[in-house]
């Protein structure tokens, strides 16, 4: 008989290989234009000791079905200088590779290529309401490390990566998205992106992040994908610095947390209009 920790062990190792899998497809392409990109950001050192910034407005729910109690207008605020960022930057990703939305995270850019964007962050995450650090709202927060990789493989398909780790382990865990995504040009400089992921996590992660219910039957879910989301964006630039967007998604759980008493799909939405400094 297995032992559930070693069993855990080997399912966590399981997902780091994917991972690596996953991280090595995606940059393999990139190397061959690695040095050639770095020689054309040594011949314009002043852009990268320039400032830029997003600012902007969002109407967001992470549970429509309960809008008026979910409902939050908040602020967009994203600043770039050099590789380091803030939220969403300059909106350079969120231009090329179909991002949208934004979070308080400062980040330091690995790599940052028209086709390729890795970063690495550090942010305070509430346990309690699963959402990155917000002011306006209470809860038990903790300090998560992560990598984000996001992979424009062609002119229609994307490929995201999401690792995040609980580092002062307050309940948060560790997490795995995998995503995908297909962007279709509606109109003239705007997309109409299909995405779905799927999120692999502990067991510790599944059991602190169904605060709506605290239910006993959750300490039964185990680590593994217990969760897939599927949704719908639509993005358009209206000037050089303007753009808006929407987007609605739905999540369902999956595998043994479907089973439990008060595990429901959850439809979120948001809407938001943005101005970049370019």
């Amino acid at each position: 008989m297995i032992h559930p920790m070693h069993a855990m062990k080997q399912k966590s190792l399981a997902a780091l290989c994917l991972l690596a899998c996953i991280l090595a497809s995606s940059l393999l392409p990139s190397l061959a234009n690695a040095q050639s990109s770095s020689v054309e950001a040594s011949s314009n050192p002043s852009e990268s000791d320039q400032l830029y910034y997003t600012l902007g407005t969002r109407l967001k729910s992470n549970d429509m079905g309960d809008w008026q109690n979910t409902a939050r207008v908040r602020p967009v605020i994203g600043l770039r200088y050099g590789k380091w960022q803030l939220g969403i930057g300059d909106g350079r990703a969120w231009r090329n590779l179909g991002q949208f939305g934004s979070e308080p995270t400062l980040s330091y850019q690995v790599m940052d290529e028209p086709d390729l964007n890795i970063g690495l962050s550090m942010r305070v995450h509430n346990v309690s309401t699963g959402e990155s650090f917000d002011v306006f709202e209470g809860g038990k927060n903790t300090l998560r490390t992560r990598v984000m990789l996001h992979r424009k493989i062609n002119q229609r398909w994307r490929l995201n990566v999401d690792w995040t780790q609980d580092i002062l382990n307050k309940g948060d865990s560790t997490t795995l998205n995998l995503g995908l995504s297909y962007a279709w040009p509606v109109f003239q400089q705007s997309e109409l992106i299909l995405h779905a992921d799927s999120t692999w996590a502990t067991a510790e992660h599944w059991r602190n992040s169904a605060t709506p219910f605290k239910q006993e039957p959750f300490k039964l879910v185990p680590t593994g994908f217990e969760k897939v989301s599927a949704g719908l964006t639509f993005k358009q630039s209206i000037s050089k610095h303007w753009a808006w967007y929407s987007s609605f998604a739905v999540s369902q759980p999956i595998a043994e947390l479907k089973k439990i008493p008060g595990a429901r799909e959850i439809a979120s939405g948001q809407i938001g209009i943005l101005y970049f400094q370019r």
